[in-house]
């Protein structure tokens, strides 16, 4: 099978670039002719002029669609699956694909289709403003980037496409990577007899190593991403060792509100095997995120080294984790039960362990490469049929 994948690629790597890779080489594993059209904002948006094309070219990219073009000339696909697509390549490409008749999966990351930061989260809270009231909705608050500019550009680019029924005419599935996140999206307006769950591939890191020591977080350093809850529950949690991975905007704050933290430490942002090293190198996990995420890619990463997991209640990261068996669940936003949970596991190693032991197994039997592989060929095979 000759599979295309698009994606746009973020100036700061994250969770979503690393799940396209991981998918490109699991299908050429599997033996598919797999090519892959990337295109990064970090090398094409530069300076004012490369902002201002970029958003002019948000809602329709008619560079992007000749080169798109000239590419399947070279490489006719038999189906094409898009990751990101905001804002360089554009809902052009989805046009593009269709006119050749090339069946489309849309994979959705996060909640861009509905809300002006992806995120649905607004001043740290959940938000559904632009779901129950459309994206113009965002303009209000500046949502994208903190900007009423920007956001406008958002706004423009997803109403145009509703309006032009370019979800309903130019995608053949949706795949959501969580039941939580096809909810959210089918409640937003994407159709449910096309919208389907399938998980991001997550690499298996190998056989697990015995437990280590006090516990771990990784993820990007933002303020959705809810490290500063965490910080104020290991203030009671005296001198437990505390490994923080990852960059991002809030970081310095966070290095300064840990300073007078005993055994609190910060890596930064590393590549994916050194931070796998540090999940590794501790007992347990934690995802204290506050955001309406997707996908619990690192909840799973952590269950892959046989970790267990510390995550918020009724959230995608909560997904593949049964509370007492695999990890614990904290309520959202709550300092308390997020350190009520922490302590759970620093008292008992021996439960942390067990419960790292049968994550592990979790793991193998539902979220492996093999699986989500042979999930993925027969989501294909259904279109192409």
């Amino acid at each position: 099978m000759r599979i295309a994948i698009f994606h746009n690629r973020y100036r700061l790597r994250g969770g979503e670039d690393e799940a396209v890779d991981a998918q490109v080489e699991l299908l050429a594993k599997a033996g598919h002719e797999v090519r892959l059209f990337a295109v990064d904002n970090g090398e094409e948006i530069r300076g004012v002029g490369g902002a201002l094309r970029a958003a002019r070219r948000a809602r329709w990219n008619p560079t992007m669609s000749i080169r798109i073009a000239q590419w399947l000339d070279g490489f006719p696909a038999d189906v094409a699956h898009v990751h990101n697509f905001f804002p360089l390549l554009s809902p052009s490409l989805h046009h593009a694909l269709a006119a050749r008749g090339v069946p489309v999966v849309q994979t959705l990351h996060n909640y861009r289709l509905l809300c002006g930061n992806s995120l649905l989260l607004r001043d740290h809270r959940p938000c559904r403003e632009c779901v129950d009231h459309g994206p113009w909705r965002a303009l209000r608050y500046g949502c994208y980037r903190g900007s009423r500019a920007q956001t406008a550009v958002w706004a423009d680019a997803t109403a145009y496409h509703r309006r032009r029924g370019t979800w309903r005419d130019c995608v053949d599935r949706f795949v959501a990577p969580s039941e939580t996140a096809r909810r959210v999206l089918v409640e937003g307006g994407l159709p449910a007899d096309r919208t389907r769950v399938l998980p991001n591939p997550v690499p298996d890191p190998g056989p697990p190593l015995p437990p280590g020591d006090g516990a771990v977080v990784v993820g990007r350093l933002a303020a959705e991403k809810g490290v500063d809850l965490l910080l104020d529950a290991w203030q009671t949690l005296g001198g437990v060792r505390l490994t923080i991975v990852g960059a991002g905007p809030e970081e310095a704050r966070l290095r300064e509100r840990a300073r007078r933290l005993p055994n609190v430490r910060f890596l930064g942002g590393v590549s994916r095997d050194r931070a796998l090293d540090a999940v590794a190198a501790a007992s347990f996990a934690i995802v204290p995120s506050r955001a309406v995420e997707v996908f619990g890619m690192t909840t799973l990463e952590a269950m892959a080294c046989g970790r267990p997991v510390v995550v918020p209640r009724g959230s995608a990261m909560a997904e593949p984790v049964e509370s007492g068996r695999t990890g614990l669940v904290f309520e959202p936003g709550d300092v308390t039960s997020l350190a009520e949970a922490s302590r759970a596991l620093v008292e008992d190693p021996e439960l942390a362990a067990l419960m790292g032991e049968e994550a592990r197994r979790v793991y193998e039997d539902h979220y492996a490469a093999d699986a989500v592989c042979a999930a993925l060929e027969t989501l294909y095979a259904s279109l192409l049929r």
